[in-house]
């Protein structure tokens, strides 16, 4: 069996573990939740009590994941793109999400004003995209835009599509900016990270 790797990326709460773990169950293949590795294999430097996160050992994750994976196939879901060692990855999906939409989700999951804005402004300037494909060519990388969509309905369709080798057809066009100049909070959003 020669194993692969597809990496889910995106901001916090874009739908990455659930997309991803609904995407290995239809494949066949294996899950892994990254955050939940690095905390569990203690793969991080130290936590961070300002920010509330772990401040991860890329190198760490990528040797104990390419030792993990030998032989496996399996869909990542990881805020970070990164490459683990030695396994070859197949695709990288950046999902994408509408920053009003992601501004409500982050603020029912009890995240600070600072972090919401931090999240919001990196999805508004394309940074996850931006950073996938400085990480693995743009040839490896889709983009799929989650907003108001069934995320039951979205596997289905990537399963589609991904058995038919068609994958380029799902690749979303995202331009958040002027998407969000055509509704009313608009305004509002500017002003919410403006303070940050």
């Amino acid at each position: 069996m020669r194993e692969w790797v597809i990496i889910v990326c995106g901001v916090a709460a874009v739908g990455k573990t659930v997309f991803s773990l609904k995407l290995a169950e239809k494949l066949g293949v294996e899950f892994i939740d990254l955050p939940d590795l690095v905390k569990e294999m203690k793969l991080y430097e130290y936590y961070d009590e300002a920010s509330g996160e772990y401040v991860v050992d890329f190198r760490k994750v990528s040797g104990k994941l390419g030792s993990i994976l030998k032989g496996r196939k399996t869909i990542i879901a990881s805020i970070h793109p990164f490459k683990p060692r030695s396994i070859p990855v197949r695709l990288v999906v950046v999902l994408r999400l509408r920053p009003d939409i992601l501004m409500r989700r982050l603020i029912e999951r009890g995240y600070p004003e600072w972090k919401i804005a931090e999240n919001m402004l990196a999805e508004i300037v394309d940074k996850p995209l931006y950073d996938t494909i400085r990480r693995f060519s743009r040839r490896k990388v889709i983009q799929i835009d989650v907003s108001n969509k069934n995320m039951d309905e979205l596997v289905e369709e990537f399963y589609s599509v991904y058995v038919s080798s068609n994958l380029k057809s799902l690749n979303a066009k995202v331009d958040w900016i002027n998407e969000l100049e055509k509704t009313d909070i608009y305004s509002e959003i500017l002003r919410f990270l403006a303070k940050y």
